[in-house]
C-alpha cells in the first residue's frame, strides 16, 4: 500500500474510533433520574403496605420493618405502642398528595369501630410507607412543636437591656467610656 493511501487509512480508523467512542460515552451515560423512578408500581406498594401491616399485627413498632428487603421503613405518629391491630383490609388506590396512596380500613384492639387511614408509599429502594398525614406534615416541613420551656422575666428584661446599644454613646453598656 502506497504511504499517502495508508495515511488517509489511519485518518479514517482514527476517526472512526472517535465517532465510536463519542457514541458510547453518550449512550452510556444514560439519563438522569426523574421523581417517576422512585414511585412504586401499585403492586408493590399494596405488598409493601401489606407487610407493614402484618409486622403491626405481629406487634412490631413503626420504624424499620425487620428482615425485608429492600427495607421498609413505617412512619406513623398517630399509632399508640399499646394499639394492636386486630384486623386490616387494603381497599386500594385513593387520591392524595402523592402518587402511590393506599386506603386501609382498620380494626383495632379495644375498639368496636373501625378506622379508615390513607397511606403513601414511596421509594424503590428503601420503601417508605407514611400514614398521609405524616407525609403530609414532612411535605410541609411541619411537625408538632415542642413546647417552649418558660423563662425567667427578669432575667429576659436584663439580658434585653443588656444588649442594647446606648444611643447617646454608641457603646454597649458596661464598655469603659474613654475621656
Amino acid at each position: 500500500m502506497p504511504h499517502k493511501q495508508q495515511n488517509v487509512f489511519n485518518r479514517l480508523t482514527r476517526l472512526w474510533v472517535l465517532l465510536a467512542a463519542v457514541l458510547v460515552s453518550v449512550v452510556g451515560c444514560g439519563r438522569t433520574p426523574t421523581n417517576a423512578d422512585y414511585i412504586p408500581s401499585v403492586e408493590k406498594s399494596r405488598d409493601a403496605l401489606k407487610i407493614v401491616l402484618e409486622a403491626w399485627k405481629a406487634g412490631q413498632p413503626v420504624g424499620p420493618v425487620p428482615e425485608t428487603s429492600p427495607v421498609i421503613h413505617v412512619t406513623d405518629s398517630s399509632r399508640r405502642a399499646d394499639q394492636v391491630l386486630e384486623s386490616y383490609e387494603i381497599l386500594g388506590s385513593v387520591p392524595g398528595n402523592a402518587p402511590r396512596c393506599m386506603a386501609v380500613r382498620l380494626k383495632l384492639s379495644g375498639s368496636n369501630e373501625e378506622k379508615r387511614e390513607r397511606y403513601v408509599v414511596v421509594g424503590i429502594d428503601p420503601v417508605w410507607v407514611f400514614r398521609h398525614e405524616d407525609y403530609d406534615l414532612l411535605l410541609h416541613w411541619e411537625h408538632p412543636m415542642p413546647p417552649e420551656p418558660e423563662t425567667d422575666a427578669a432575667a429576659t428584661t436584663s439580658t434585653k437591656t443588656d444588649s442594647k446599644i446606648s444611643s447617646d454613646t454608641g457603646q454597649n453598656p458596661g464598655d469603659s467610656v474613654r475621656p
